[in-house]
């Protein structure tokens, strides 16, 4: 009996011991992220420093802690708020994974073509040390996942692709983010005395802008790429005073396409975001003059880009009439062959990858009320929303447009250069230029609007200068900057997949 017992034993015994002494390798790879979002807010955090307390409420702290250490906190600021992580000379950060291979050991040994990358060393297989990460620079390799346990030993092949997707934001307010720092919300609840928390404060630059939500999304779209941001837009830049010429304004030195290059250090843009023009042509003097002159379309601007225009609408059609050549600048200076600034410098284009594109986004449409009609909001009229919508904003505008004055005639007003967004929907014309059409039909094609008198559905700003926040004024809010940033994302997820 005690003889049949042993033998039952072992042999019920035999598969367990079998099982543990099997050696398999199951290997898996991905890229680490390097648009990090440390908390899952839905926000790019870097590697830039927290204010030490209350990071997001109305007065947050003005000193900041742990900035340059290598490990993202919620709520941390871009790198020198402008880069969503560092760009390192050794490539991209990839994790190796074999925790769901069996055995005592591993490691990974990684080619590329006939030649040893680099060979990790052997490493416990166990759950707190089965993972680890190596740099390597962007391209294929053949990396194989040895794993061994006493003499017996096996390996897998695991082919893998490394792919960092740097985008470059260049541009103006729009794209800067203006209007939502990363504290806006407390703001927003409680109102009163505000300390806006940028991510650079001269620029009042932030990541809940359009072009860093994007970023994150096509970060978080797929593990086998990563996302490198390098956020320069600046509000109040212009094409002259911003992309291609320093905007002194802002206390910067460099032109937005310097800034580009020198952080980028030789590397190519796989993408060039860009939002610029609503300056040039006037945004602010217009909606000066709108809100203190009657009949402004007709009336004299009131200094800006328009001064010495005999009116409103001649100076705004003179100014668009000029943004083709400004575009055509522009190109020359992203991945063109000579790049010209405005004061007459010349230097190096912003490299563009093979496959790179410049995205231009079009402006939203911030004239219309929750049920499609022209906007009456304060002292600017509805007539002069409807000028603004069909003569600037809407990408197909009339050749001629009838103002309805006050006096209650009507003065037909030329429209010769088109419009805005017309201007930026024609860069399609520029190699490697895709223009976002989807910033502006999300609002300007709908039946429903969500301008500046939509209510609750407005989807930006009105007057702020009464609630502590003035420059927030007539920029989209935390909504609208997330239906921008959903069209941008659209629009980068197609360019990505081709």
């Amino acid at each position: 009996m005690a003889l049949l017992c042993a033998v039952l034993a072992a042999a019920l015994a035999s598969p367990t011991a079998t099982a543990a002494n099997r050696v398999e390798a199951v290997g898996a790879w991905s890229m680490v992220p390097q648009s990090k979002d440390a908390d899952g807010d839905g926000f790019i955090d870097g590697d830039g420093g927290v204010p030490s307390r209350g990071a997001l409420s109305r007065s947050p702290s003005s000193t900041f802690t742990g900035a340059g250490n290598r490990i993202a906190q919620p709520h941390e600021r871009l790198i020198n708020g402008s880069l969503s992580w560092y760009l390192s000379p050794t490539g991209f950060p990839v994790r190796l994974d074999a925790c769901d291979s069996t055995g005592a050991q591993y490691r990974w040994r990684i080619e590329q073509g006939s030649a040893d990358v680099r060979a990790t060393s052997w490493k416990p297989l166990a759950p707190r040390s089965c993972r680890t990460t190596v740099n390597l620079p962007e391209g294929r390799y053949d990396a194989t996942l040895e794993v061994r346990d006493g003499a017996r030993r096996t390996s897998t092949p695991v082919p893998l692709t490394v792919r960092n997707v740097l985008i470059v934001s260049l541009g103006d307010s729009y794209a800067s983010g203006e209007g939502n720092p990363r504290n806006v919300r407390a703001w927003l609840r409680a109102g009163g005395p505000f300390d806006p928390y940028w991510d650079d404060d001269s620029c009042r630059r932030s990541t809940h802008a359009a072009p860093a939500q994007a970023a994150l999304a096509l970060e978080q779209a797929s593990p086998a790429t990563s996302v490198t941001l390098v956020h320069l837009a600046c509000s109040g830049a212009s094409v002259d005073q911003g992309i291609l010429g320093p905007q002194q304004s802002a206390g910067q030195s460099l032109s937005q396409v310097e800034q580009a290059t020198a952080l980028l250090g030789g590397r190519a843009a796989d993408v060039v975001l860009l939002s610029i023009g609503g300056n040039d042509v006037g945004f602010g003097t217009i909606l000066e003059t709108c809100a203190l002159t009657a009949d402004c379309p007709t009336a004299r601007p009131r200094g800006g880009p328009l001064a010495g225009y005999p009116t409103v609408n001649a100076g705004v059609q003179a100014q668009t009439g000029d943004l083709a050549g400004d575009f055509t600048r522009i190109a020359a200076c992203i991945g063109g062959t000579g790049c010209r600034l405005a004061d007459g410098r010349a230097i190096p284009p912003l490299a563009l990858s093979d496959d790179g594109r410049v995205l231009p986004t079009l402006y939203p449409d911030i004239t219309r009320d929750a049920v499609g009609e022209s906007c009456r909001y304060l002292t600017i009229t509805p007539a002069d929303f409807g000028w603004a919508r069909s003569t600037i904003l809407d990408p197909a505008p009339p050749s001629a447009y009838p103002y309805p004055r006050r006096a209650g005639d009507i003065v037909t007003l030329a429209v010769p250069s088109g419009s805005l967004n017309e201007q930026i929907a024609a860069t399609a014309r520029l190699p490697r230029w895709q223009p976002v059409t989807g910033t502006w039909t999300a609002s300007g094609s709908t039946p429903e609007g969500h301008g500046v008198c939509a209510g609750d559905m407005a989807w930006v700003f009105g007057v702020t200068a009464f609630s502590g926040f003035p420059s927030a004024s007539f920029h989209p809010d935390p909504r609208g900057q997330a239906v921008l940033g959903r069209a941008v994302a659209a629009a980068l997820a197609e360019t990505d997949a081709r």
